[in-house]
């Protein structure tokens, strides 16, 4: 079948130039001989690239509520990731003695930024948006919640932009709402109708976002790794985590922000990747149409590849779930990705702490996903 470019005749120009990078930093690229030196680089460049160096603050933790759930107490908790930024993020802590191993659950995107944590977390009583939204991307499923069940501990932060850090409505420029083609304050705040528009709004208005973020000199994935870093900092703080046990996992951009705190961040003991991992060059011709702006690290393809990155949480225990009929991705760049990391972990002498599997569904963290991960990170995080 004849297939046009996404964007026609400008495909040609900015593939040769992609394709013309050496990947200085890539492990695989010969000039690497030893493997502990290529990490300390290869991660100096990308917090390089990542631009976001906020100042820093204490922790400053509050517990500002706790619910006995029965088989688990539940903790709604703020703390600081920096100066004037202060989040909020949900605990669950399974009943008996610890401490437990940790795993940081991260929410995915979905084009849902009503909610943040709620999408993983059981909410009392759910309206129908939320529900249908696990019902198609997790089975049905609060995943994190499986978890507790299965003796971690978990912790769920807003991402920037969703849930308690989505955009507030009522602080942006009329001038903004009147462009926009959505209006989310034609409903009353909160109802369904309301966070369906809010969620069209809010997917339109990331262009303008992204462009204010570049501006201050940041990135957007610089702002929410730095924040998923500071959540392993706040678990160490509690007398509930083993600190030698810390995982993490996520669907989309949840993997995304996994693959990224599991590879910067060494505390990370054990990963779990779903539903994200493509080789760069797979995505031009015809994969960014339904892209976030919320994953380009500027200039990160001139030194290294996305399984590159990926390759730098070796010798830890890592998971690439993919999705065989995902189509945000193609599978050709799929399975490239995969055999990249495979030859990362394999090179560096320790292959057999990375696997990865293909499910034949499309882009979801499904039941059968969940429990292969509950598995790996059991296997990995509890028998240790």
């Amino acid at each position: 079948m004849d297939r046009k470019s996404h964007i026609g005749n400008f495909y040609d120009q900015l593939k040769s130039y992609s394709s013309a990078s050496e990947r200085s930093y890539s492990y695989l690229n010969g000039k690497w001989a030893d493997f502990e030196q290529w990490k300390v680089m290869a991660r100096a460049k990308v917090f390089e690239l990542l631009h976001y160096f906020p100042e820093e603050a204490p922790l400053d933790p509050a517990v500002l509520k706790i619910t006995d759930k029965g088989y688990y107490t539940q903790e709604e908790v703020e703390f600081n990731t920096a100066k004037d930024v202060r989040i909020k993020g949900t605990m669950l802590i399974p009943k008996g003695k610890g401490p437990f191993p940790a795993v940081v659950a991260i929410h995915d995107h979905g084009g849902f930024y009503y909610y943040g944590r709620e999408k993983i977390i059981e909410q009392d009583n759910e309206n129908r948006v939320l529900r249908e939204f696990k019902e198609r991307c997790y089975g049905g499923r609060s995943w994190a919640n499986q978890l507790v069940k299965r003796g971690f501990v978990t912790l769920t932060i807003d991402g920037f932009y969703f849930g308690s850090r989505r955009a507030d409505i009522d602080a942006i420029a009329d001038k903004v709402l009147e462009r926009s083609p959505y209006n989310p304050l034609k409903y009353e705040k909160g109802c369904e109708e309301y966070i369906e528009e809010f969620n069209r709004f809010c997917g339109w208005f990331e262009g303008l976002l992204v462009k204010h973020i570049f501006y201050s000199g940041a990135t957007w994935p610089g702002i929410l790794f730095h924040d998923d870093r500071k959540s392993v900092d706040y678990l160490l703080t509690r007398k509930e985590v083993d600190g030698e046990r810390i995982g993490c996992c996520g669907l989309s951009i949840g993997g995304f922000r996994s693959a990224h705190l599991a590879a910067l961040d060494g505390r990370i003991k054990c990963a779990v990747v779903a539903g994200w991992m493509p080789a760069m060059d797979s995505l031009l011709y015809d994969r960014l149409l339904d892209h976030t702006y919320m994953v380009y690290i500027p200039g990160l393809s001139r030194f290294m590849d996305l399984p590159d990155v990926a390759g730098l949480i070796a010798p830890n225990y890592l998971f690439v779930q993919q999705c065989s009929h995902d189509p945000l991705y193609n599978l050709e760049g799929m399975q490239e990705a995969c055999s990249h990391i495979e030859r990362i972990y394999e090179k560096a002498g320790f292959g057999q702490n990375y696997k990865y599997k293909f499910y034949d569904n499309g882009h979801e963290f499904n039941i059968q996903m969940q429990e292969d991960a509950f598995e790996w990170l059991e296997e990995h995080l509890k028998a240790r």
